[in-house]
């Protein structure tokens, strides 16, 4: 096998694809619109939005509303028009909790009655934390208001002298202070952008590699291969060098995606040594699933038609498209029979968990498995070709 043959097919195979602007667009520019779509809609651990519709607009609704926190959370309100319009946008994921302060609801607190509230959320996620705290505020704010009403029986005052009263007793009352001994490394949770640009590098960086398949399939086609192969070049080199040209452009992809992504978005990717060696990794896999569709597939059409569905199904299976958190235990488990899985736990362990370099080793050795396996494959199936006349 000739390394300086095999750089010579990497370096026109390179300059093949740097030539397509519309594989350019797919390798710099919808990977970032996807962070940042996904960036904003879902926010992160870290920010959430509490949607509200106040049909009464008084005091006391406003201060029920700023009493609403969650310690770590950066809490945003979004105030919709109706309780419908509201609904929706948390069926759609718009808003993680809404709440609903019907009109009167000062007038009925004034005057002791019973003052109903509606929570809209949906089970599951950061919706439970905060519909805590809404339950804290409530609670809250009726206790200062029983507080009020006993100080308005006891000295005759009026209902806001009472409560400021009550407000005033309220901030210098003594309390209960809670020490927070924190056993994890990480200082917050991680923030949308940080999550989206770590699937969308594994999902891109691999869907974008298979479309390199064609590249080999063209050559095969023109007869480019045959011509190299009756030469002192094996199959071995030829499937080096075109595999180096998908590498290559797999690792400026990923490169890309993570300096950005730090820079624009404030991105935390923990540890350069670990992401990079995920890169350099997964980039293997994505260039030997390259090269192995392109050994499979008769004519480019069908391996336009393969790669993307390939890719698009095995991103989703893997966790790059929806989190493997809300996978079923047995989906979880099989969810590792893609490469992507892999990468994402490696990525998980190093967000969550604080992991290096050395803690991810299993899953970018299982990973190394995954790119020698579809390399020799790849090989394998490409020497029939040529042996065997399918070229």
């Amino acid at each position: 096998m000739s390394l300086r043959k095999a750089l010579a097919i990497a370096r026109a195979n390179l300059l093949r694809t740097t030539r397509d602007r519309l594989g350019l667009f797919f390798v710099i520019v919808l990977p970032l619109i996807l962070i940042i779509v996904l960036g904003i809609t879902y926010g992160g651990f870290n920010s959430a939005r509490i949607g509200l519709v106040d049909a009464d607009g008084g005091a006391l609704a406003g201060d029920l509303v700023d009493g609403i926190a969650v310690e770590g959370v950066d809490l945003s309100i979004r105030r919709f028009d109706s309780t419908a319009d509201l609904r929706d946008a948390v069926q759609r994921g718009f808003v993680e909790v809404g709440l609903v302060i019907s009109a009167g609801y000062e007038a009925s607190l004034r005057s002791g009655d019973a003052a109903p509230l509606e929570v809209v959320t949906q089970p599951g996620g950061v919706g439970g934390a905060i519909r805590t705290a809404i339950d804290e505020s409530i609670a809250r704010q009726a206790g200062l208001l029983r507080a009020a009403r006993f100080v308005m029986e006891r000295d005759g005052l009026a209902f806001d002298q009472a409560l400021a009263a009550a407000r005033n007793r309220e901030a210098s009352a003594p309390g209960v202070t809670v020490g927070v001994d924190s056993v994890s490394q990480a200082s917050s949770g991680p923030n949308g952008f940080t999550v989206g640009a770590q699937s969308q590098l594994v999902l891109f960086v691999f869907l974008t590699s298979l479309t390199g398949a064609t590249e080999l399939i063209i050559t095969r086609q023109l007869g480019v291969s045959r011509r190299m192969f009756s030469t002192p070049t094996g199959a071995w080199t030829i499937i080096l060098g075109e595999g180096m040209g998908r590498y290559g452009y797999a690792l400026f992809q990923g490169a890309f995606i993570v300096i950005v992504t730090a820079v624009a978005f404030g991105v935390d990717w923990v540890d350069p040594w670990a992401t990079g060696a995920i890169i350099l990794v997964f980039g293997l896999v994505a260039a030997g699933a390259a090269m192995l569709i392109g050994s499979i597939a008769a004519n480019p059409s069908q391996a336009g038609a393969i790669g993307p569905a390939l890719g698009l199904m095995l991103g989703l299976l893997g966790g790059t498209m929806v989190p493997a958190d809300v996978f079923p235990s047995a989906m979880r488990t099989i969810s590792h029979v893609t490469p992507h899985a892999w990468a994402m736990d490696a990525f998980r362990d190093m967000l969550l968990d604080g992991a290096g370099l050395v803690q991810i080793l299993p899953q970018l050795g299982v990973l190394l498995a995954f790119a020698l396996v579809l390399l020799g494959i790849a090989v394998f199936r490409f020497r029939r070709l040529i042996t065997g006349g399918g070229i």
